[in-house]
């Protein structure tokens, strides 16, 4: 009597692709030209913000900026180490499995759309930038910055 294995191929290609793209996009977050992308973004900008609760017009020009910016970089680096690379593809593929991406990651991307993060990462960048360097910048989530050295 034969048995009969049924797979799905393309589950299997999904689940590879997954992998692939999840993987390289780690890499990417991971990479000093990333970490210095950020860094340089804050230095120039973190002069702007303040502590005021009423937030100024030109926070939200700096904010679509900084996410504008880094996505370019994110999606330039994906289409470099993968040519068949989708951003449409990846985000359906995130959306569909975002339980199977690392914590930090998925909270590292999350909170790139998080404007309350985003302005507290400036006025702590502000706060901190003569005196240390903010340690996690990109691999914690934004909402983990340390408030002094």
């Amino acid at each position: 009597m034969a048995t009969v294995i049924m797979c799905s191929f393309r589950s299997n290609n999904d689940d590879a692709e997954f992998d692939v793209l999840i993987g390289h996009l780690q890499d990417i977050v991971l990479e000093d030209s990333f970490v210095e992308l950020q860094e340089s973004f804050l230095s120039r900008h973190c002069e702007e913000f303040d502590e005021d609760e009423e937030n100024k017009l030109i926070y939200m020009d700096i904010f679509n900026e900084y996410i504008n910016t880094l996505e370019q970089h994110i999606d330039a680096r994906l289409s470099e180490l993968n040519t068949s690379y989708s951003m449409t593809r990846l985000l359906k593929l995130i959306k569909d499995r975002e339980d199977e991406i690392d914590v930090e990651l998925f909270e590292m991307l999350g909170s790139l759309a998080d404007f309350v993060l985003f302005k507290e990462t400036m006025l702590n960048y502000k706060q901190n930038k003569d005196t240390c360097e903010l340690p996690g910048l990109v691999v914690t989530s934004l909402a983990h910055f340390p408030n002094s050295c």
